[in-house]
């Protein structure tokens, strides 16, 4: 069967008529054309897979903007239906996160596909009227480039109307773009936009930091009491049973300056990371964060990410992490609880006070002598002398294992 190719309109009015007959018979596969699109995105788009629970990600929601689609491609007095739920799915997942990038690789596979089975189409039903893809295909193209610029447009506007919003109360869509950054799923023109979403410079100086409890729900500290310094900011995000705080240092603000107001925080422990520059930074800040929070051995601990490598690198394999402590510390095992704790307890006092035997009994009200003799104890049993920086580095990272298991 041929489409109508006559008429006073001639080649474009044919065209045309192909287009819309072509399109109505599509309609008929909506659903096999959305597990296309699924598939093909789960197969090319390695970031998909975070999107899975996305209800615009579903097989329905393909098979709803495909509907459309193939709507105004039989009727051009929709276009003002397609550009307004172009725009509605551009606002949708910039308040999602969807990093912009990534949306406009799913409407491109998806326009693909569309285009794909609208020249099979017009093969099987119109073999004779093909000549008339050339005229076709300039208009498919304009329309999918159009509709992808309100798409982007819609993005870009969204979070840009999020300016000067904090991540609290009613800042989801915030929260939500902070989300994003921390989790790397945000593009080089999604991180400028989210920078004014969330009202903060793009190239700031950031620090982050993960607590074990949230800091806001105990009282102290708020965000009016960081003293980040001049054009500083505190974005908080609620995660498992504590809370990520993204901090832009103002000036020359260090981490030690965050790492000291939540100490103050009852039952807080926290791991906090160096100083990134940029937005961009946050997802690496994150996780040198995170790696952090476990070596905290008890509650009102921070553990600064820069102090605390050695402990993170020997701890980051358990097993290993397990013999170096057995290795180093083993001979401790068979004596009394009461002795045991006593030697560990003068060496980590010991190595908090620079090494000063007079600073340890002042600090554990007993005599300097009896700092040396459980010091010199402590050698005999491992083996490690403390004068000597390799056996003193196997002591120091076998103490600071063994404290954390033991927190843990």
């Amino acid at each position: 069967m041929t489409a109508r190719t006559g008429g006073p309109g001639g080649p474009d009015e044919a065209a045309r008529e192909l287009l819309r007959t072509a399109a109505l018979r599509m309609r008929e596969r909506v659903g096999e054309l959305s597990e296309r699109v699924m598939s093909r995105l789960h197969t090319e788009v390695p970031g998909f897979v975070d999107h899975v629970d996305d209800p615009d990600c579903s097989l329905e929601g393909f098979a709803t903007m495909i509907t459309m689609h193939l709507d105004r491609l039989a009727d051009p007095e929709r276009d003002a239906d397609a550009a307004r739920s172009m725009r509605e799915a551009g606002r949708r997942q910039a308040g999602r996160g969807m990093p912009l990038e990534l949306l406009t690789h799913v409407f491109a596979v998806g326009g693909a596909v569309v285009w794909q089975e609208l020249v099979d189409t017009v093969a099987a039903h119109h073999p004779g009227d093909i000549a008339h893809m050339v005229r076709i295909a300039p208009r498919m193209w304009g329309f999918r480039e159009r509709t992808a610029a309100i798409l982007a447009d819609a993005y870009r506007e969204t979070l840009g109307e999020g300016e000067g919003e904090g991540v609290a109360g009613d800042g989801r869509r915030a929260a939500r773009v902070l989300g994003a950054l921390l989790d790397g799923r945000t593009d080089t023109l999604g991180v400028r936009a989210a920078a004014q979403a969330l009202g903060v410079p793009g190239d700031g100086r950031f620090v982050v930091a993960v607590t074990s409890v949230r800091a806001s729900a105990s009282g102290t500290p708020g965000d009016d009491a960081f003293p980040v310094g001049a054009g500083g900011r505190v974005l908080r995000l609620p995660r498992g049973a504590g809370e990520v705080l993204v901090v832009l240092l103002g000036g020359d603000r260090s981490p030690e300056a965050l790492a000291t107001l939540l100490v103050a925080v009852p039952g807080l422990r926290a791991g906090v990371s160096p100083v990134v520059r940029g937005l961009a930074g946050l997802r690496r800040a994150l996780t040198l964060a995170e790696l952090a929070l476990p070596t905290c051995a008890s509650d009102g601990e921070v553990a600064l990410w820069e102090e605390r490598m050695p402990t993170v690198v020997a701890a980051s394999d358990r097993r290993l992490a397990g013999e170096l402590a057995d290795r180093v510390l083993g001979p401790l095992r068979e004596l009394p609880d009461e002795e045991r704790q006593s030697l560990l307890g003068t060496f980590a006092t010991w190595m908090e006070c620079d090494g000063s035997p007079r600073a340890v009994a002042e600090r554990m009200d007993c005599h300097r002598n009896t700092v040396l003799n459980r010091l010199r104890r402590l050698e005999v049993l491992t083996g490690r002398r403390l004068g000597h920086p390799r056996e003193l580095v196997d002591l120091t990272l076998a103490l600071d294992v063994l404290r954390t298991a033991d927190a843990a």
